[in-house]
């Protein structure tokens, strides 16, 4: 027998109810089966059901003009998905297609608005759901063809809406963390949409609501696009605010070191920071990275705990006796904690879960925000 209730609980709509609220939302839910291949919804249908999966597999799909399936996004058993279209009213961004034979329990619009209103904890949960839905179906979504389109310069990326669309653009931002402003032109209207550490903050387009902003711009299907990019604001030395001594002005991070024995993490950080706008050096040893620090501007390390020549707690030693900059440590997944108290002393050292990109952007964000 499937235990409905763990499965709901997996769902972070529904992580903060205890195991009344879940009964009562078992009680709305409809059994589903569905063939191989089958249409669950198309894009466009009305966004009045949410779907968790009890056994099987489906795809998410999207479509280019030419009509070809891209495939965003593959769900299996204890996923879901139409709760963004159930908590917006929007119709669906995306067809979702079984790709074996699968059962689902299915919520529709008005249960959902019966829960809404007897579990308002629920509301404060659907911002963070939403944006973290984005980030999940993206990281995907933002490697399509068309945002190899965006060109990257020095002030950073940059293009033509003909080639890569809005929704990629906010794709790619998401994905990436990043912060700053995509500022765009269509027949001489100019709008502009706010991002900070990959979420969108503010849309604006003349007198217009945000909404209604949104929705005209992501009709623009011509125009040109540039992402300006906030740098990353890292105070050198703890700031006394006490003196006027103008040394303690905030270091713009515009240059990163990434220290790593593997060519594979070089090139896949260095290829994510650059699309970025930041300068990347490389080095596959502390002593190569020591003297890249004495003779470059370099304002940020991200580095493997474990180097060839040395580990962390030396690397943090011996280039902070070099230059008073954070470092960000690419972290292990059985790292212990009497090694991570080893750098208690030090301050501005932070440690990743994962290698990915969008962590050590986070990472990096966080000295901005917390200096």
């Amino acid at each position: 027998m499937i235990q409905l209730s763990k499965i709901l609980k997996q769902v972070p709509l529904f992580h903060t109810l205890g195991k009344e609220s879940i009964d009562f939302i078992i009680q709305r839910l409809k059994f589903k089966t569905f063939d191989a291949n089958e249409t669950v919804c198309k894009i466009g249908d009305p966004g009045d059901e949410m779907y968790i999966i009890i056994s099987g597999q489906v795809k998410i799909c999207i479509y280019t003009e030419d009509g070809q399936e891209q495939v965003v996004a593959t769900l299996g058993s204890g996923d879901y998905f139409g709760e963004m279209s159930l908590m917006t009213g929007e119709p669906r961004s995306a067809s979702v297609i079984t790709t074996e034979e699968s059962e689902m329990f299915s919520l529709h619009k008005n249960d959902f608005d019966v829960i809404l209103e007897k579990f308002p904890s629920i509301s404060i949960s659907i911002g963070k759901i939403m944006s973290q839905r984005l980030r999940d179906t993206l990281a995907k979504a933002s490697k399509l063809p068309s945002v190899s389109k965006i060109e990257t310069t020095q002030h950073g990326p940059r293009g033509n809406l003909k080639d890569v669309p809005l929704v990629d653009l906010i794709r790619f931002c998401e994905s990436n963390s990043i912060t700053g402003t995509v500022k765009l032109e269509h027949d001489g209207q100019k709008g502009a949409l706010e991002f900070k550490a990959g979420q969108l903050q503010k849309v604006n387009l003349g007198d217009l609501s945000e909404d209604k902003a949104l929705d005209t711009m992501l009709n623009w299907t011509e125009g040109d696009f540039a992402i300006d990019l906030r740098p990353l604001k890292i105070d050198g030395l703890k700031e006394e605010k006490e003196t006027k001594d103008e040394t303690s002005a905030e270091i713009k991070v515009r240059s990163v070191l990434i220290l790593s024995n593997s060519l594979v993490v070089q090139k896949i950080i260095e290829r994510a920071l650059k699309s970025l706008g930041y300068s990347v050096a490389k080095a596959k040893n502390m002593a190569d990275g020591l003297s890249l620090l004495k003779d470059s501007n370099v304002d940020l390390i991200v580095s493997d705990i474990k180097l060839p020549d040395g580990d962390g707690l030396k690397l943090v030693q011996e280039v902070r006796q070099v230059k008073d900059i954070p470092l960000v440590f690419l972290g292990e997944p059985h790292l212990k904690d009497d090694v991570l108290k080893s750098f208690d002393a030090y301050d501005r050292v932070k440690f990743t879960k994962s290698h990915e990109v969008s962590e050590i952007v986070q990472l990096i964000e966080h000295f901005n925000s917390n200096e």
